[in-house]
């Protein structure tokens, strides 16, 4: 038990210096109305990374990754289709953003353009998916996860344990986010705060569009990869 304990501890904490999600929870810091609202992104993170972790303990997404396989092997050309013109349809929807976007900035007078933007207003809901969905992205590079999940599978423990050590390792994992977001709430009213904020806001018009582009890209070529 003390083995598991500290690597759950080490696994964690290697784990949890994560730069691409500190990075992100910062832009959205910057750029989100309400900023205890924070929490609910970092709540998503943590919530998804819990319940992946127990699936990938018991077995359920190797069945769900079995299910899947047997679908796209059946009915390949509905399945890659349905995927191509999805990407097809985020791709448009994503140019077509990226030009609105653009135009909007470049039309506006000089009052118009000089006045800074009110910061989004970004509900809960959106706020704990985005953290789900980029958890879900940045599971498949979580080496130390897999590694601590394979050794507690080794000790065949009861599910109050197992639940208690994969709590225990996302409990650390987000901790990191929790004192960026302390911390940034200490300092907020700051005149580095208010530079950083006037900085992200304009960077943030274009971060949407464009992870929809990417996204719908990467759709269109799997899917048509797929097919041919």
């Amino acid at each position: 038990m003390l083995l598991l304990l500290g690597a759950a501890i080490t696994a964690s904490f290697f784990d949890s210096l994560n730069p691409s999600a500190i990075a992100e929870q910062i832009l959205l810091q910057t750029v989100v109305r309400n900023k205890r609202h924070i929490l609910f992104f970092i709540a998503g993170i943590g919530f998804a990374n819990l319940a992946m972790g127990l699936a990938i303990y018991y077995g359920a997404a190797n069945w769900a990754s079995q299910a899947y396989s047997a679908i796209t092997a059946a009915y390949p050309l509905y399945v890659y289709g349905a995927e191509t013109a999805a990407g097809l349809l985020f791709l448009g929807l994503g140019i077509r953003l990226i030009v609105k976007t653009s135009r909007s900035q470049n039309s506006g007078g000089k009052e118009e353009r000089a006045a800074p933007k009110p910061p989004a207003q970004l509900a809960p809901l959106p706020l704990f998916l985005m953290g789900a969905a980029f958890c879900f992205v940045e599971l498949t590079s979580a080496l130390p996860y897999f590694g601590f999940l394979a050794l507690l599978a080794g000790y065949q423990l009861i599910f109050p344990l197992v639940f208690a050590f994969i709590l225990l390792y996302n409990f650390i994992y987000i901790l990191p986010l929790l004192l960026l977001y302390w911390g940034y709430r200490r300092l907020q009213g700051t005149k580095a705060i208010q530079r950083l904020e006037s900085l992200l806001s304009k960077v943030s018009l274009y971060i949407v569009p464009c992870a929809i582009s990417l996204f719908s890209a990467v759709l269109v070529f799997h899917g048509i990869n797929a097919l041919l």
